[in-house]
């Protein structure tokens, strides 16, 4: 199953993903995510709901706000209760490695200033003691071809 865990979640976030893509697209905007980042948490079980209520104190709104202004394309929060020990992620989209580089400095710089003493990043550590984290290239098919373009190699 744990081959599967990642897969599924990857696909499910197709969905997630496939309306604003869609909504850009009419608007002529045309800004496909061609990377998917995602920080796995293993948190105890009875540490879930505190550690997504930490999540979403001040970290969605950051997120958000690189979201409305274009840093990301998408920001969630996936949890589950059957599975692996990767029981709490979050996950964002970005057009390509280098917008990763530069919405998560933004991002960490913004959290810096919304909570100076670290609090609520120390005790979302302390509930959700280990993490990983992976960058995913997005694969599109190619308009073209049957070719497959993305940002495959970073």
């Amino acid at each position: 199953m744990k081959v599967w865990s990642p897969l599924l979640v990857f696909l499910s976030l197709g969905f997630i993903l496939a309306p604003d893509v869609a909504a850009q697209e009419e608007d002529g905007d045309e800004v496909r995510p061609n990377t998917l980042v995602m920080r796995y948490f293993e948190c105890g079980l009875g540490n879930t709901a505190r550690a997504v209520e930490l999540l979403n104190a001040e970290w969605r709104d950051v997120m958000d706000e690189l979201e409305d202004e274009g840093m990301i394309q998408g920001y969630g929060i996936l949890t589950h209760g059957w599975g692996d020990e990767w029981n709490v992620m979050d996950w964002f989209a970005v057009e390509n490695t280098h917008g990763f580089h530069t919405a998560w400095s933004e991002a960490v710089s913004r959290m810096g200033v919304r909570d100076p003493d670290g609090n609520v990043f120390g005790e979302f550590v302390k509930l959700c003691p280990r993490h990983k984290d992976n960058i995913w290239g997005i694969v599109h098919p190619a308009e073209d071809d049957d070719e497959m373009e993305g940002d495959v190699d970073g």
